[in-house]
């Protein structure tokens, strides 16, 4: 009786210091969610549109996780899909050229 549930994962493929495969492989994260009873959906995590509609498409009997498949620094080309800019902060030079490439 968990139909209210909705669980969204960012699922950017990174864990702690290295690639989920490679550490802890999830395999189909979609289908383990399945298994647990929820109705699963897999969405480009980069796109609002898709996550809205599949938040407001919720007329179902069970939970429901979305699957948001995103990249780690999205949108900076020099921090896409890199770790290491989950543990450091960027210097003025980075900051000024990150808003550049976001603003764009």
């Amino acid at each position: 009786k968990l139909n209210n549930l909705i669980v969204i994962v960012d699922y950017n493929k990174w864990q702690a210091t290295g690639k989920t495969k490679n550490i802890l492989n999830l395999d189909d994260l979609k289908k383990k969610f399945q298994t647990f009873g929820f109705n699963s959906r897999d969405v480009n995590g980069h796109n609002f549109n898709q996550i809205i509609k599949n938040l407001k498409n919720t007329s179902l009997k069970k939970p429901l996780v979305i699957i948001a498949h995103t990249i780690k620094g999205k949108g900076v080309t020099f921090m896409e899909d890199d770790n290491n800019w989950h543990y450091r902060s960027p210097n003025e030079k980075e900051y000024q050229e990150s808003i550049k490439q976001l603003d764009n």
